[in-house]
Parts: C-alpha cells; sequence; structure tokens
C-alpha cells in the first residue's frame, strides 16, 4: 500500500484539488499571509543573544502552502524568499544575512518537494511507507537549511556552523514535522467520538500543557502530556490531534523563550533551550504520527474486512447454491460450523451422514457425487477439503440438477425415438426402392413382348388396325421411359460402385443429344437454339451420364415450350468450370414450384403443365447424376420467358508430365 491507492479517507492534500474556488483562494491567501506572521513573530521571538529563532512555524506553513496551491510552484518559492528576506529585515539584520534567509528558505522546500514526491501524494500519513517518506523529506529539508546557515552564519558573522546546525534543524524539522501533516493525515468524516468527551480531552491536556511549561515551574515533568496525546490519538480524528501538537508547540515554543517549563533555565553548559524544546516537540509529534498512521492502517484493513465479510455474507447467506461448513476434526464428529437457508433445505441425514464417514476414511482433496432424496429431487454434492490454522473443515457445494437430470433424461428418449424413426424410415425405402426396383424389372419383359407384337402388326394392319398400333407402340414408349427412369432412381440409390471416369467432351455429348432431339422439337414446333464452344470442354464423367443429364433437360424445355417457341443450349468453360445451360420461352417455374422441382416424382399443380405428359422424376434424376460427378444444378428464369437451368461441372485437373 501506498500513497492515495490505500483506500482510506481522504486529506485535506486530497481535497483541496477539489475546492471551489472561493474556498481555495481564501486558504491560499491565508497560508500565504499566515506565513509572512509566524516568520516575523518566531525571529522577534529569538532568545537574548540567540541567532536563530527557537522555532521557525513559517516552515511548516510554507510547506503546507507549497503542497496545496494549483499553480506554478515557483510563486510559492519566491513567497517562501520573500517571507525570509522581509521578516530578517523587519528585525534589523543586514540586508545580506536577509538575502541568504530568503535563498535558505525557498532551497529548502525545493528539497521538500523532491523528496515527498509528486503532490505529496507517496508520503500521506496512511501507511508506514508514507511515513517514512514523510520523514525523510523533513529531515532531507532541515538538514539542507542546517548546513546551508552554518554556511551562512560563518561567512557573515563567524558564528560557529556547528552551533548555527544544532539550532536550525530541529527548529525547522519540528516546524515540518508538526505543522505539515495537516495536508497529510487521513480526514474521515464525522467524530470517532462523543463531544463530551472530546471537550474533556482538551480541558485535560490544555491544563497539562500550561502546568508542564508555566513560568513557575521547572521540574522535569514534561511527559505528563503523552497519555492525554495518546487519548486523542486513539479516539478521535487524525486532525484533532495535530491541532493539539500545533497547539502545544506554539505554547511550549513561546513559554520556553520566558523562561518557562523544565527547558527555560538552561545553563550555559547544557544544551541550548532551543535544541532541547523541538527535540521533545519533535518527539511528541512523530510518536502521535505513528499513532494515526497505525489507527489509519487499521480502519483500512477493517473496511477491507467488513467488505469482505459483507459480499461473503450475501454471496453465502443470499446464494442459489446450497453450502456447508463441516468440521472434521475427531473430536467435534462432522458439527456443522455454518449451512444456507439452500443447504438446510437439501440435506438429509441418509446421504450426509455416509458422505462424510466415507470422507474421513479415504480422505482426498475433493468429492463429487449425486444423491437422491426422499422427494425424489437429484442434488450434486462437490466437497472441497479446507485446512484452517485450529481446525480442518470441509465445504459442500449443493446444486438441485432435477431439472438438469430431467432434461437429460427426456433428451436421451427423444434421442432414442428419433433414431428408432429414422431406422424405420431408412427401412421403408429400401423397401420402396426393392419395391420400385422389381416392379421395373418385371415391367420390362411385358413391355418388350407389347413392343415386338405391336411392330409385326403394323406389317400387315389394315388402316383402322395400324391407328391401333401406333398407340400401343406410343404408350409402350412411354412406359418404357418410364421404368428406365425408374431403374435409374434405383441406380442412383444403391451402394454400388462408380464407374470409371474418364474427360468426356460435353459440347460434343451435347450436339449428339440435340440431333436426337430434333425430331421431337420440329413434331412440336420448337426451335432448338445452339450456342456451344469451338472446342472440346472435358467433363470428369461417363458418356451415358453426361447423355442423361443434357437429354433431360433439353427434352423436358422441349416439353414445356408452346408450338412457336425456342429452347437454347449452351456450353461455356473456364480454368475450373464447365458450364451446361438449357433455356426455354415456356411458362416457367412459379415461386410455389420452384423449391420442389428437384423432388422424386413432383408434378406441378399448374393447370397448363398437369397437361404435359411426365412421370416427375426427369429433374431429380439430372440432380442426382450432377452431384454424383461434383456438380450443382440451379434454376432460375431465362431471358427468353421461360425456366433457365444451369449446370456447372468442376473442370478436369490437367495433368503434365516433367
Amino acid at each position: 500500500m501506498q500513497g492515495d491507492d490505500v483506500g482510506g479517507p481522504p486529506s485535506l492534500l486530497q481535497r483541496a484539488a477539489t475546492l471551489r474556488k472561493p474556498a481555495y483562494v481564501s486558504t491560499i491567501v491565508g497560508l500565504a499571509v499566515l506565513t509572512f506572521g509566524l516568520g516575523f513573530a518566531a525571529l522577534l521571538l529569538t532568545p537574548p543573544g540567540g541567532t536563530t529563532a527557537i522555532w521557525w512555524p513559517a516552515a511548516g506553513t510554507s510547506a503546507l502552502l507549497y503542497l496545496l496551491y494549483r499553480g506554478p510552484k515557483w510563486q510559492v518559492l519566491v513567497l517562501v524568499a520573500a517571507v525570509g528576506f522581509v521578516s530578517n529585515l523587519l528585525i534589523g539584520r543586514p540586508l545580506s544575512f536577509a538575502l541568504w534567509g530568503a535563498a535558505i528558505l525557498a532551497i529548502e522546500i525545493v528539497v521538500l518537494g523532491l523528496v515527498l514526491g509528486k503532490v505529496g501524494h507517496s508520503a500521506l500519513l496512511s501507511t508506514f511507507r508514507g511515513f517514512a517518506r514523510f520523514v525523510a523529506a523533513c529531515l532531507a529539508a532541515s538538514t539542507t537549511v542546517g548546513v546551508l546557515a552554518g554556511i551562512a552564519f560563518l561567512t557573515l558573522v563567524g558564528a560557529n556552523p556547528a552551533l548555527a546546525f544544532s539550532s536550525v534543524v530541529p527548529s525547522h524539522f519540528s516546524a515540518l514535522a508538526i505543522i505539515l501533516p495537516i495536508a497529510l493525515v487521513p480526514m474521515p468524516r464525522g467524530a470517532r467520538g462523543p463531544r463530551i468527551e472530546l471537550v474533556l480531552q482538551i480541558t485535560a491536556i490544555t491544563v497539562v500543557a500550561l502546568l508542564v511549561f508555566a513560568p513557575f515551574q521547572t521540574s522535569a515533568i514534561s511527559t505528563l502530556v503523552m497519555p492525554f496525546f495518546a487519548w486523542a490519538a486513539v479516539r478521535f480524528r487524525p486532525m484533532i490531534v495535530i491541532a493539539e501538537v500545533v497547539a502545544l508547540a506554539v505554547a511550549a515554543s513561546v513559554l520556553t523563550v520566558f523562561g518557562g517549563g523544565p527547558y527555560g533555565d538552561a545553563s550555559e553548559n547544557d544544551l541550548p533551550a532551543s535544541l532541547l524544546v523541538q527535540i521533545y516537540l519533535l518527539s511528541i509529534a512523530l510518536t502521535v504520527h505513528i499513532l494515526i498512521v497505525v489507527n489509519a492502517e487499521r480502519s483500512i484493513l477493517r473496511t477491507r474486512d467488513e467488505r469482505r465479510a459483507a459480499l461473503w455474507r450475501g454471496g453465502f447467506v443470499g446464494s442459489q447454491v446450497g453450502t456447508v461448513f463441516v468440521s472434521l476434526d475427531p473430536a467435534e464428529r462432522g458439527r456443522v460450523l455454518e449451512v444456507n437457508d439452500i443447504a438446510s433445505s437439501l440435506i438429509e441425514e441418509k446421504w450426509f451422514v455416509p458422505l462424510l464417514e466415507a470422507w474421513q476414511v479415504d480422505g482426498g482433496e475433493t468429492r463429487t457425487a449425486e444423491v437422491q432424496l426422499d422427494d425424489g429431487r437429484t442434488v450434486q454434492v462437490h466437497g472441497q477439503y479446507v485446512q484452517t490454522d485450529d481446525n480442518h473443515a470441509l465445504v459442500l457445494q449443493l446444486v438441485d440438477i432435477t431439472d438438469f437430470v430431467t432434461a437429460q433424461a427426456t433428451m436421451e428418449r427423444v434421442v432414442l425415438n428419433e433414431r428408432r424413426v429414422a431406422n424405420e424410415l431408412r427401412s421403408l425405402s429400401k423397401q420402396k426402392d426393392d419395391f420400385v426396383s422389381s416392379v421395373s424389372h418385371e415391367l420390362r419383359t411385358p413391355i418388350t413382348s407389347i413392343v415386338g407384337f405391336a411392330e409385326e402388326l403394323r406389317e400387315t394392319a389394315t388402316e383402322d388396325q395400324l391407328m391401333a398400333t401406333e398407340v400401343i407402340t406410343r404408350n409402350a414408349d412411354r412406359l418404357t421411359e418410364m421404368v428406365e427412369q425408374l431403374l435409374e432412381i434405383g441406380r442412383l440409390t444403391a451402394p454400388n460402385p462408380l464407374h470409371e471416369l474418364s474427360a468426356i467432351d460435353l459440347t460434343a455429348i451435347t450436339q449428339q443429344c440435340i440431333e436426337d432431339q430434333t425430331a421431337s422439337a420440329v413434331g412440336r414446333g420448337v426451335r432448338v437454339e445452339a450456342s456451344l464452344a469451338d472446342h472440346p470442354i472435358g467433363v470428369k464423367a461417363t458418356t451415358n451420364t453426361l447423355t442423361r443429364v443434357v437429354t433431360n433437360l433439353l427434352s423436358n424445355a422441349i416439353k414445356f415450350t408452346p408450338s412457336g417457341g425456342s429452347v437454347r443450349v449452351t456450353t461455356t468453360a473456364d480454368e475450373a468450370t464447365v458450364t451446361l445451360t438449357v433455356e426455354d420461352s415456356g411458362p416457367g417455374i412459379s415461386d410455389d414450384d420452384l423449391p420442389h422441382i428437384f423432388e422424386r416424382f413432383f408434378r406441378s399443380e399448374d393447370a397448363t403443365k398437369l397437361l404435359t405428359p411426365g412421370t416427375g422424376l426427369g429433374l431429380s434424376i439430372v440432380k442426382s447424376l450432377v452431384e454424383t460427378h461434383d456438380g450443382e444444378i440451379a434454376v432460375g428464369r431465362s431471358e427468353l420467358g421461360g425456366a433457365k437451368m444451369t449446370v456447372r461441372f468442376p473442370a478436369p485437373v490437367v495433368e503434365t508430365s516433367h
């Protein structure tokens, strides 16, 4: 902990940063005037025959001004130098002496500021680290003043520099140590002790201090004030104690000058009175500061402990997780130390006692178990072994996981049911495929016979019979096409090995299919336009596969294009893709039909399309064949007005020899 990072009450130094302008200006002006007044008064009260003031309180007020001033610090240094200069001139000292005094006092504040650190926040009297820095700063500043004063007195008046040093250092050290803490001690809000107690304490210490330093007494009873300062440091706010120390310093210094107290009649052979009284005041100030720091650190720790305790109580008592602290000391036999309401509602003797006994026998750092309560709920118990200074304890966390277990069981049942349904669907699908394949194969033989006999009848049939044979042949061809499509579907769904694939020229296959479909297109009055690549386009496939794809798409387009319409077939290729496009000027595909056109046996509800014969398997077969060869098929609207089917295959990798 250091500086203002300790989290305790703010000091005057910290609060001054947010003072409103009127209060701030009043404080700065007041300190400036007080510094002038104290500097003059201190020199005026210099003991007869002495060269230095018995106490220099202006050092303390100058340091306060330096810390609290928000403007450029050099302005404070000018003020401090002016105080020393003017005060020395007013009491009749030479100009050279006044100039030395001005420079020494300004240097003192510079040294103090350097050791205190940035704006003094590292020397707050709320931690011992801050206290140590504060003492170091006061000692460095006062020692610097003592050295420079010794040089000045030796140079200007030929005085003993050691005597000047021993007089100046305690004077300035005690002034800084007594007055500067006004800005550095914590300032908690509200009184810590009753007001009547404060009145009694102030009255008591005033009477004792006046008695100790009274002009009529010289006995060594100066330590009588210590218990009263300890009383104040323990019971009241730090600022009150600092104010009492400042008051004692003023009274003791003034009364000592007039011969009062145990240090007022020091003979020539004794230590100087100024040195003795300042050492005395310094010892009281430092003792009080230590008590203040101790109280501040204890207050910070107490606040942290209370905050942690409140957090712990809130997390323990109001937690949605049951928590139990159980003693594992054999003498206490599993006594429950702490338990919250949630845990109380979940603990049952039938599982709690055996769990503790098992833990004591088996040991271990952690253990997790699930237990069943009498009401059917499931509880997860997680135990953690902890060791305190005087005991062994077990921390148990209890979580009601009934909902989770129920959801998990429900999920398992749903998954099992879905697996069963999926297996049944696969079985039904296989049965359907087997049925379709069997029926298709069985239909081939009679269809072949029908077609054969129809062709024989055609040679000897009369005109009426010839018309009948044409009908028979036409419908037998349609039935043959349907059977072939059903067999193709069976082959696509069967786990047959793939045929050996090679690079087949899509342009050549497309040209052949167009020629095969020319008669059908002419018969329906449909014009077929071809825009094929002028060079071979390879597709990794089989000739039969590509032929079925192109034929199905082309025949489908011709079938749904009205007389006078047109069908356009295009092939293109780039480095990565080979593309086949078949588009027509037919009615196109409605938005309702679009998601279903590749489904097996799908037939549009459109009345016009229902008049066109078909099985609803053509596009499904095309899609399966295309995807089997890592291709894709897409449907859209053609600029001709009808549907546009686009098939894309990956371009075959060209192998190069090295």
